[in-house]
């Protein structure tokens, strides 16, 4: 999950109205019967926290940011160190339980879900910066605004995405664009090595040089196909102070059009130093809200000369506004509240590789504006730059040269009883593009709703991930409903 609740706080009233608002009660667990489990591992209260339903902490170790997916397990096993990780593979396979894997959550589909058995890695929480060598070695379980945090103490940064309580394991494996991205690449490449418990309990050091197959398997390839990361080293670099920018406008749609058509025009060619999103909703009454944010680490005049022209074209509702922010302000300006947010949601994604034409803004802007307000929110993410300069071929991410942008389509909701004409807005939305896009999607902003899934996360680089996971996971242990699948040849 890269940014499902960004906000900014120059419109405050802007999250609400495409559809971001948080919840605001606690999670408690539907009534379950405990899964008769065999005995437990012999594990210290040092090396792991074992929680079943009765259990007084089992509730505060159960929200996930999508409430539509979230499920009870009979087991919790809070992994504290890499040990306990290998002991919990071992035992789940010996006794031929199923599991899921958890980070931060925020998996769409709720692929860190299980009844029977969840390794749960939020206890593997350190964090150890090295300026000196430029790098920073974290644990699992970290947050994204974990890692910010202590980077910033240090005067340093590295690129990820904006929401703060997206885990660190999930984001960078599926790849992580943020609004670093277009500078300093995707948090995948910054991976510069990955711990991880193979499928016999074993621990493998994943590099470009030792077990090179695995690393690049891990960058982009998603989470939960090839053993259990635990420990991430990625590389940093010194970032103190940011240009932060917004502007709104309320549209008709053709005058809409006019503002995304320059946007998608300009976004993926402006100076590498500018990353932007475009968001797009329902205004009422067949209008259009628009929303173009971002942020510069170039200087806050050639920020301004390059939005010129986008901020001119038609009378903004807001104006444009451009603050210079240190690193972690503009973190905080970005990420919303900084606490743990579940909600009911969905999404969808689309690869824009060729702009957009009349018609096809025109369909889009259609069908968002026949939503309710607050039904659906269009997140376009800005490619190019450094992105694009790393061949298709060197990471298991394959969008890169030719990808001008990526489209989220995004609902949430608070009512389980609105979950169907939500998740209707969005599918009406995604369908009417269907005639325009060739139908690639981000791992990241995974879709059940997906037939051609494997080839719609991976492309061309789908039969080496492949024969990557029958050398790591012969026997499919680690598997979700859309995990890396074997057999895929060339």
């Amino acid at each position: 999950m890269e940014h499902p609740f960004l906000v900014d706080e120059f419109t405050p009233a802007h999250a609400p109205q495409l559809g971001f608002a948080p919840a605001n009660h606690l999670v408690t667990p539907e009534p379950q019967s405990p899964a008769a489990l065999p005995p437990l591992p012999n594990l210290s209260a040092s090396e792991v926290l074992f929680l079943t339903p009765s259990d007084p902490e089992y509730a505060s170790y159960l929200a996930s940011a999508n409430l539509r997916t979230q499920l009870n397990p009979a087991l919790r096993a809070v992994c504290k160190t890499g040990h306990a990780v290998a002991v919990m593979i071992d035992w789940v396979r010996s006794n031929n339980l199923s599991f899921g894997i958890r980070c931060g959550g925020h998996s769409y589909e709720g692929f860190s879900q299980s009844r029977d058995v969840v390794i749960d890695l939020r206890g593997l929480k350190e964090i150890t910066v090295d300026t000196t060598a430029g790098i920073v070695t974290v644990g699992a379980g970290v947050s994204l605004y974990d890692v910010y945090r202590e980077l910033a103490n240090e005067g340093c940064a590295f690129p990820a995405g904006s929401c703060p309580t997206v885990g660190i394991a999930g984001h960078v494996m599926g790849g992580g664009h943020g609004l670093l991205a277009r500078s300093h690449g995707l948090t995948c490449d910054v991976l510069r090595q990955v711990t991880m418990i193979d499928y016999e309990g074993s621990t493998l050091q994943a590099t470009a040089n030792s077990e090179p197959d695995l690393f690049w398997a891990c960058r982009g390839g998603g989470g939960g196909s090839f053993g259990i990361a635990t420990q991430f080293t990625l590389n940093i670099f010194s970032l103190t102070n940011v240009n932060v920018f917004g502007v709104s406008w309320k549209l008709s749609q053709s005058h809409a059009a006019r503002i995304f058509n320059a946007w998608q025009t300009w976004a993926p060619n402006a100076p590498n130093s500018i990353t932007s999103i475009m968001k797009l909703g329902p205004a009422g009454n067949g209008s259009i809200s628009l929303r173009c944010i971002g942020q510069s680490i170039g200087s806050g005049a050639e920020l301004r000369a390059e939005l010129h022209s986008l901020v001119t074209l038609e009378t903004p509702s807001s104006p444009l506004k451009i603050q210079d922010l240190s690193f972690l302000d503009r973190v905080k300006h970005f990420a919303g509240p900084l606490t743990y947010e579940s909600v009911f949601m969905k999404a969808k994604s689309d690869y824009v590789f060729s702009p957009l034409s009349s018609s096809a803004i025109a369909d889009l802007l259609s069908a968002v504006a026949a939503v309710p307000v607050g039904g659906i929110a269009v997140l376009c993410d800005a490619y190019g730059g450094h992105i694009g300069e790393v061949a298709v071929a060197d990471t298991a991410f394959p969008r890169r040269g030719g990808t001008r942008y990526c489209i989220q389509y995004f609902s949430s909701w608070q009512n389980a009883a609105l979950s169907v004409s939500h998740i209707t807005n969005v599918s009406n939305v995604y369908s009417a593009m269907r005639p325009y896009l060739p139908g690639a999607a981000y791992v990241n902003y995974c879709d059940l709703d997906l037939q051609n899934w494997a080839d719609a996360y991976w492309g061309t680089n789908l039969p080496r991930l492949s024969a990557v996971k029958a050398a790591y996971d012969p026997d499919n242990l680690f598997h979700h409903q859309q995990s890396v699948p074997v057999g895929i040849s060339a």
